[in-house]
């Protein structure tokens, strides 16, 4: 059956509902042969934008629940971005307690040394960059109403053809303008490459994810995520050779470093062998469309963004599944916002009775991927009430 729950909805069913059992380990993952290293959990992930970053943020946090690692989360769904990372801006951190953590993975305008007091000495780096093109092209369309420097022109082309007659750096979010992977590092090119041990590219996902699997003596079910926050391709600008140079000389300084570490990659799968990258990356793809199959009945096309012109892809999904199946499908398809509730609640759970309806106070928040958000409604389903249909496959239909 096809069931689109309201985002926000599901996320507060799932903070009640699997509260009270654990994950349960797949089977495929038991089927998978045992590798000689030790996997890492001490991990941090730079969370870049537009970089596929929520997506990589899903597989991390599926990760870390199901070993019921420690996150750092922050208070606010981001580290204080823009402003530069602080320890203060983790939730429950003090500096007296000295609190380390294994796995920090959410938007942060890099610092190193505040970085490293909280997380361990042996905590594996990496983080990821995308093509300045289509990064940038990207940014337009997501932030179109965020930045009056995008806001001001008449499109992407329009903004680039002439970036000088509406880029006012001095205005709110114009870091999202220009620059914007040198501004999350920081703008402290000396120490990308000494920080981080692994920087994948969002151009060549599949195999960032091979080179990732490997770093991190992770299974291979681990390793595989659905797209989220994705544009529909109907919304995606295709640019003439002369534009896309317009675009690179504006973001001069994100082409440098995606040049410089777009060679680097290729030198990593060099040395990792190509034909192994071939056989990894298919079993990858193929393991990606079993649980496509057996999760997702329908990508469709989902509503306008809140502050752009971006139309995000969504998700219809069976339901009709086994309990661990149905847990499993359920949290590949949670949003970075969704992921983050379920995540506090189990790091910081509430005393008392849980209310019998609960107010989303965020709906507005939870962009939609695949489940149909009911802003006329902002009551939640009664938990055991809800828990009852979730069971039976059923669940809270709302318009496309």
């Amino acid at each position: 059956t096809s069931n689109m729950l309201g985002g926000t909805n599901l996320c507060m069913v799932l903070l009640s509902f699997f509260k009270v059992r654990p994950l349960q380990t797949n089977k495929s993952d038991e089927k998978q042969s045992p590798r000689s290293c030790q996997p890492k959990t001490n991990v941090m992930f730079l969370k870049t934008h537009k970089t596929a970053s929520s997506t990589i943020l899903n597989l991390l946090c599926r990760f870390g629940d199901k070993h019921n690692l420690t996150f750092a989360l922050p208070t606010n769904y981001r580290f204080g971005y823009p402003e530069f990372f602080s320890s203060r801006s983790i939730k429950g951190f003090s500096q007296q307690n000295g609190r380390l953590y294994n796995i920090m993975c959410h938007h942060m305008r890099f610092r190193r040394l505040e970085v490293q007091k909280v997380m361990p000495a042996d905590t594996f780096y990496f983080t990821i960059l995308r093509n300045p093109v289509t990064l940038a092209e990207s940014s337009y369309t997501y932030n179109t109403f965020l930045v009056p420097s995008f806001h001001r022109s008449a499109s992407f082309v329009n903004f680039i053809a002439n970036p000088w007659k509406y880029y006012q750096p001095k205005l709110q979010n114009s870091y999202l303008a220009r620059n914007l992977l040198w501004f999350d590092f920081g703008f402290d090119h000396n120490k990308i490459q000494q920080s981080f041990s692994l920087i994948l590219l969002a151009d060549y996902f599949d195999q960032s994810m091979v080179l990732l699997r490997d770093a991190l003596c992770w299974s291979l079910d681990d390793m595989i995520t659905f797209r989220l926050n994705s544009r529909s391709t109907v919304a995606r600008k295709h640019l003439s050779r002369a534009q896309e140079d317009q675009v690179k000389q504006w973001n001069a300084m994100d082409w440098y470093l995606y040049q410089h570490f777009n060679k680097t990659f290729w030198q990593r799968v060099e040395s990792f062998g190509k034909s192994r990258m071939d056989q990894e990356v298919a079993s990858l793809q193929a393991r990606r469309k079993e649980l496509e199959n057996l999760c997702i009945l329908q990508v469709r096309n989902g509503e306008q963004n809140k502050y752009g012109q971006a139309r995000i892809l969504g998700y219809d999904l069976n339901l009709n599944l086994s309990l661990p199946d149905k847990e499993r499908c359920l949290r590949m398809i949670l949003t970075e916002l969704q992921y983050t509730d379920l995540l506090d609640k189990k790091q910081f759970p509430r005393t008392g009775s849980v209310p019998k309806q609960l107010v989303a106070k965020r709906s507005w928040q939870a962009p939609i991927q695949g489940l149909g958000v009911n802003k006329r409604s902002h009551v939640i389903w009664p938990l055991g009430r809800f828990k009852k249909k979730l069971l039976r496959g059923q669940g809270q239909h709302t318009p496309h």
